[in-house]
């Protein structure tokens, strides 16, 4: 038999209560057509087959939608997207939101432009632009709702994000469950506190976001929602060479 994206897709928001239509469902597969010829030519993403990007990027990125984290119409960044990861999925499952998709790579943010237009998505922006650069440029404190996934580590990730969120927001990162374990102290959660205290956040909840079939404990999945407070003060984000060299 065949794998079906579309299947896994229905499957995967069947089990987690997330609302999806067939028609939906099936754009899953126009989806992954399209990345396979994309990726055939430029490379954006280190994953080959059908089933590993309907799980690990597809599914994986839906898990935000398994919580109420996403209000109606909400204004959403996503920093570091890659070929448009998890921005994609959400905006194909929730057209009412509007995304701007932020990486310093502009050849992926051709794939993501791509993808906009064949499915007509609406209220879609695209920066091909460093975070810490953007932010100056009137996006300062502008969205309701901030993504990330598989960028960097959370204690710089935060100082590059929090900055786009807007009061009573919050930014949702993608991490193993390892790393937002906020009970060992070698963990990027337990090392970002400070930092995110700093930038207006606090940590509102740690919610799991594991994939069906994962038994390990180190492949385990978690979304670490950090809620902003206040606001964040004007000298962040630094330069990311000092960002990465001294984080907060």
């Amino acid at each position: 038999m065949s794998f079906s994206t579309k299947d896994t897709i229905l499957d995967y928001c069947k089990l987690n209560n997330i609302d999806i239509s067939q028609e939906t469902a099936e754009g899953f597969e126009k989806l992954s057509d399209m990345l396979l010829e994309f990726n055939s030519h430029t490379n954006v993403t280190a994953l080959k087959t059908r089933e590993d990007i309907a799980v690990k990027h597809f599914a994986d990125s839906l898990a935000v939608l398994k919580y109420d984290l996403i209000k109606k119409n909400a204004s959403v960044i996503d920093i570091g997207c890659g070929a448009g990861f998890p921005g994609l999925p959400v905006k194909m499952l929730r057209d009412d939101i509007k995304i701007t998709f932020v990486d310093s790579t502009a050849k992926k943010l051709r794939f993501t432009n791509s993808v906009a237009e064949a499915f007509g998505m609406s209220d879609v922006e695209t920066c091909p632009e460093r975070a810490e650069e953007l932010v100056a440029k009137g996006k300062r404190e502008k969205y309701d709702v901030a993504v990330s996934r598989a960028v960097a580590s959370l204690p710089v990730l935060v100082e590059l994000v929090l900055p786009f969120v807007k009061a009573g927001g919050c930014f949702v990162a993608y991490k193993s469950s390892i790393e937002a374990d906020i009970n060992n102290k070698e963990s990027e959660l337990s090392k970002s506190l400070n930092g995110i205290k700093r930038l207006g956040g606090k940590v509102e909840d740690i919610l799991d976001a594991s994939l069906p079939g994962v038994n390990d404990e180190t492949q385990k999945h978690s979304l670490i929602v950090i809620r902003k407070v206040g606001k964040t003060p004007i000298e962040f984000p630094r330069r990311y060479a000092q960002i990465v060299k001294k984080p907060l």
